[in-house]
């Protein structure tokens, strides 16, 4: 919450920054200054001040778009309104797409693998959560016990959500990887644009 409340003030206060400048321009160009000099110094810093703003403004607007289009990606594929096997025959399609080879689904009751991946000849073993809370240590756990199991080198959970502190500490000292709401829309996004 805090961070949220953070970043509205900081947007209002760079619209009232831009409001700000514009109505000095209009100041200066409406001034009665009995130096024309004066004036037309007082009118390049405004305008150079203006460009300076603008620029800002476009780059933070060019970054967010970035993000926007994460959040389409998420939106059009409706992952929150999959089944679970669903999510997990479309995070398939998401791995061959990421050059994983041998890509297949586990048997319908697996034990805490979903999907058995070849990547440059290490063999992933990949967990599956289509949530709408955050994945806990468990998703983690039962990946990286399962490994042996389905004959895997490597771990991997696959979420659209987010990953607790407990699970990450659990990932990072077991090599499992997480892949996480954020980097789930890229791998979409990607697919999207056949990359």
């Amino acid at each position: 919450m805090p961070r949220r409340k953070y970043y509205r003030r900081r947007k209002s206060g760079s619209n009232g920054t831009l409001l700000l400048v514009i109505f000095l321009l209009i100041v200066a160009a409406n001034s009665n200054a009995s130096s024309e000099g004066v004036q037309q110094l007082f009118v390049a810093a405004a305008l150079f001040i203006t460009l300076i703003l603008a620029g800002l403004l476009f780059f933070r607007q060019w970054k967010r778009q970035g993000a926007l289009q994460k959040l389409r990606a998420l939106q059009m594929v409706d992952i929150d309104i999959m089944d679970g096997l669903e999510f997990e025959k479309f995070v398939v399609k998401l791995l061959e797409n990421r050059g994983y080879r041998k890509v297949r689904l586990t048997e319908r009751y697996d034990y805490g693998i979903d999907i058995v991946a070849v990547k440059e000849g290490v063999t992933w073993g990949v967990q599956v959560k289509r949530y709408r809370n955050m994945v806990r240590a468990e998703a983690v756990r039962q990946v990286v016990t399962a490994l042996n199991k389905y004959k895997c080198q490597r771990a991997m959970v696959v979420t659209n959500s987010t990953f607790s502190r407990p699970a990450k500490v659990l990932a990072e000292t077991n090599n499992c990887v997480l892949i996480g709401k954020d980097q789930l829309a890229e791998w979409i996004i990607a697919f999207q644009q056949g990359e």
